[in-house]
């Protein structure tokens, strides 16, 4: 981006884009409160935030720099920071925005701009002395993004998982702990379970086993296996795929003999005929019987609860590349042994017996036949992972080591389960949740997790990342005022502030601990969709291995009889919960978008019955869709709403445009659903709009 069109964006909100009356020097002149904060130059590590006793019109409400930051959001995307990295997690809103909105949430209206940024790039503590409280801590970014710039964290999820996860980010374990405990959790389980993993070839060592599943045609009951295609592993030249000796390595749909084949090969001859290598039983997502020629799905054949058939080995060698072989019969009689050790000493493993939650907004996996969550794992899965589970509950280390380990753990359940996939052309394991949720692979694949020389989700790894967690430096992208653009910085994350993990609760957004009564200085929040993606039936994947799985209390859905009123209901009663904790005259805010109009309905329905009004309004990017997640209606862009107690404003005519946003955010483009979802949202809000008392606003 050029300096002259940064001077374009900033002319743009000098026309009043929902920014206020500008002077010509850049200062907002829309009221003449008292601010949030002042600046304390003198203090150390560069300028301080002091509360003021009385609140005045924050930056988050009259100059906010959405477009700014929504540049910085589009580069910072595809950054890496190991506090995120400790386990995964669903729809985590951009770091760098968020930092942005915690920080103008707490600076005044007329702050300098080199100022704000300044504090936003610095690697100080601003927001020293301050509360940052998030209802639904989801990833957990609010709360660690409001950590590093100093605040006290505090907030709360239903889900269990959730918390356990954000409570390691915010008090991580000193990594060289974490690695001496995993490491020798995974040696122990390498002494107990090696022979799990036969290795016929010396210097060789298994690492992916390749399945099929045979089905049974519910028409003619005839059996027959399910795949898309003879291929198993190819080396077509991709960059960063693995190098291969043999280029092509397929399967015969007979014999199941395996095959290695040139690169330009079609077909494979074996059991006396020829087989196109892009033959398969299941196409267009229909299973097509070889006796009967009946099409049917996943769900009338049950196909999760299919026999899983052995019929391709990977293994690695430190000095060759990889190699696909015929299995051995010692390895496909390895599951019934891992089966028999797992019934003869059932108190030894820690192995999940839950059903999955019904009824379900997504039927997958109960669609496949399965009903519990321990079918999802082998018989040498459920041994190994049931194992290291028990061990950790009862290692010798202190609460935050333990939980980091058994998170390295939990993370290790996506690329250890009879749902992974294989990208044939890169060689790489598809985990769980990699592409979507609960997807069924024709060729599934289990990891050997005890491997210690490669593989993508060994324990080895997990454990290895949930060491990088605790790194105290991250790569960031922050706006530069001299450069007029996004520019990279090496900082520090602020892991040596000392954050107490039991302010974040397991407990329903609608209830408020005593604790933080009055207590909040900012609030923000990300609630769950109208057009919601159950999270809570996706973490259950994970929260069936925790020692205390249970959701604090049901989430805020629609209900399908009256979706408007009561998602508006409860999330109006979650916004009643976020104000009484905040201090007097603070603002809450919180990101959504929408293109029904129904979801906006449900929102202006909450803020109605919350009593709020809406002081401010702004577009931010941040949910770019990539390759195959792109879709033309995709929203990509989030509306910021910054919202105030009724009682403490009056109604005021609000100068949101959709026209002017678009132009100020240029060269990021708006799509055609992120218009309706703006133009939604400030349909909504313009009933709604407030100012504070006390405020003077320009018209």
């Amino acid at each position: 981006m050029s300096l002259s069109l940064k001077d374009a964006a900033r002319r743009v909100l000098a026309e009043d884009g929902g920014s206020g009356v500008h002077d010509q020097q850049g200062g907002t002149k829309r009221g003449i409160g008292v601010p949030l904060c002042s600046l304390t130059p003198e203090a150390p590590g560069g300028p301080q935030l002091q509360v003021s006793p009385t609140v005045g019109l924050t930056l988050l409400e009259a100059d906010f720099p959405f477009a700014e930051l929504s540049l910085v959001a589009r580069m910072d995307r595809r950054g890496r920071d190991p506090a995120y990295g400790a386990h995964r997690w669903w729809a985590r809103r951009p770091r760098s925005l968020i930092r942005g909105v915690l920080l103008a949430a707490a600076l005044p209206r007329n702050i300098d701009r080199d100022d704000f940024w300044s504090h936003y790039s610095g690697d100080g503590a601003p927001l020293a002395g301050l509360r940052v409280h998030d209802i639904f801590v989801g990833g957990g970014s609010t709360l660690i993004e409001g950590a590093r710039l100093g605040a006290t964290p505090s907030g709360s999820d239903v889900d269990p998982m959730s918390v356990e996860i954000v409570r390691q980010a915010l008090a991580p374990a000193p990594s060289d702990e974490v690695g001496r405990v995993g490491t020798a959790l995974v040696e122990r389980l390498r002494d107990e379970f090696g022979h799990l993993f036969p290795c016929p070839r010396p210097g060789w060592t298994p690492l992916h086993y390749f399945y099929l599943r045979r089905v049974r045609c519910p028409e003619c009951e005839s059996h027959g296996l399910l795949y898309r295609s003879l291929v198993i592993s190819r080396d077509a030249g991709k960059v960063g795929a693995v190098v291969r000796d043999d280029k092509v390595t397929a399967f015969c749909p007979r014999c199941l003999g395996v095959h290695h084949l040139p690169l330009d090969t079609e077909s494979l001859v074996c059991c006396g005929d020829a087989h196109s290598l892009s033959s398969g039983t299941f196409t267009r997502q229909k299973y097509e019987c070889p006796s009967c020629a009946h099409r049917c799905d996943h769900a009338a054949l049950a196909t999760g609860t299919a026999d899983l058939v052995l019929v391709a080995v990977e293994e690695t060698h430190p000095q060759h590349r990889r190699a696909v072989r015929a299995p051995t019969q010692a390895e496909r009689d390895v599951q019934a042994s891992a089966a028999a050790l797992l019934e003869s000493a059932p108190d030894d493993f820690h192995v999940p017996d839950v059903g999955f939650q019904q009824p379900r907004s997504d039927p997958r996996p109960v669609s496949y036949g399965l009903e519990n969550v321990r079918e999802l794992f082998s018989p040498r899965q459920q041994l190994i992972l049931g194992r290291a589970f028990k061990l950790i509950s009862s290692w010798d280390a202190d609460e935050n080591t333990r939980r980091a380990v058994r998170l390295a753990l939990s993370n290790a359940l996506t690329t250890n389960n009879m749902l992974c996939g294989y990208a044939t052309d890169y060689g790489r394991l598809s985990p769980l949740f990699g592409v979507r949720s609960y997807c069924l692979p024709a060729l599934s694949v289990e990891l050997n997790p005890l491997q210690g020389d490669g593989g993508r989700g060994t324990l080895a790894r997990c454990v290895e990342r949930a060491c990088r967690s605790s790194g105290s430096t991250v790569s960031r992208y922050v706006w530069d005022q001299e450069a007029g653009e996004p520019r990279r910085l090496f900082l520090p994350t602020g892991s040596e502030h000392v954050n107490d993990p039991s302010l974040v609760e397991c407990r329903p957004a609608s209830t408020l601990s005593v604790t933080l009564v009055d207590a909040v200085d900012i609030c923000f929040f990300d609630p769950p969709y109208f057009n919601f993606i159950s999270y809570d039936e996706l973490s259950e994947f994970y929260r069936a291995w925790l020692p205390n799985g249970e959701i604090a209390g049901p989430p805020v859905l629609p209900d399908p009889e009256d979706p408007v009123e009561s998602f508006g209901a409860a999330l109006g009663a979650c916004m009643g919960s976020a104000l009484s904790a905040l201090r007097p005259g603070r603002p809450f805010s919180f990101t959504y978008h929408s293109a029904s109009a129904s979801a906006w309905a449900a929102v202006g329905r909450a803020l109605d019955l919350a009593d709020v009004r809406v002081t401010a309004l702004w577009p931010l990017y941040s949910d770019g869709h990539m390759g195959h997640h792109s879709h033309p209606g995709n929203c990509e862009w989030d509306l910021l709403v910054v919202c105030r107690a009724g009682s403490e404003c009056r109604d005021a005519p609000n100068t949101w445009s959709l026209d002017q946003w678009v132009a100020a955010v240029a060269p990021l483009k708006v799509g055609d659903a992120d218009r309706e979802s703006m133009r939604l949202g400030i349909e909504m809000a313009a009933t709604r709009s407030g100012w504070p008392r006390g405020e003077l606003q320009s018209e």
